[in-house]
């Protein structure tokens, strides 16, 4: 009996300031196919980098859905409303979602990716020092629910972490 196991892929991780620089050359190498960009942002976070990477990513159809970084919206129904709103937007598989947040909006985004149409393309955006040295490591992503934190859930690899060490500043 041969047994047929699951292979993780390989992903570059960008560490550094102005890591966010290369994130368009490096979507044209991992996801050449992207057309329309989702991107879960933390409230929380400054609007200065959200400036940046829409500037940076401003020949592709951009989706910004604010959230707000807590346990609490890390459930079913907020990744519900997202991905609704990615079917009334008609997002294909070669699509992609970014992460802009602590682990919370990570792991909200890469659950999101790795349910919709069984794989939409994820980028990592991780903005607080205990994502950056964590939570977008290894591809563990998943939601709450009212049994318990992190009940559901699935492992689904980014294309690719920006490390953006600027965001320690704020």
């Amino acid at each position: 009996m041969k047994v047929n196991r699951l292979k993780t892929k390989n992903y570059k991780i960008f560490i550094g300031k102005n890591s966010l620089k290369v994130l368009n050359y490096e979507l044209k190498k991992v996801c050449s196919q992207t057309n329309k960009i989702a991107i879960i942002y933390d409230k929380r976070v400054p609007k200065k980098f959200l400036s940046k990477i829409k500037k940076s990513l401003s020949k592709h159809k951009l989706f910004i859905f604010f959230v707000t970084s807590s346990e609490k919206n890390k459930n079913l129904f907020v990744a519900n409303n997202i991905i609704s709103k990615l079917l009334k937007n008609n997002f294909n598989r070669s699509d992609l979602i970014i992460g802009v947040g602590g682990g919370i909006i990570g792991d909200l985004s890469g659950f999101i990716s790795s349910i919709y149409k069984r794989g939409l393309n994820f980028i990592n955006i991780p903005t607080t020092l205990l994502a950056q040295v964590d939570s977008c490591i290894g591809g563990k992503t998943g939601v709450n629910s009212s049994y318990g934190k992190n009940l559901i859930g699935s492992f689904y690899n980014p294309k690719a972490v920006f490390i953006e060490t600027e965001f320690l500043k704020t």
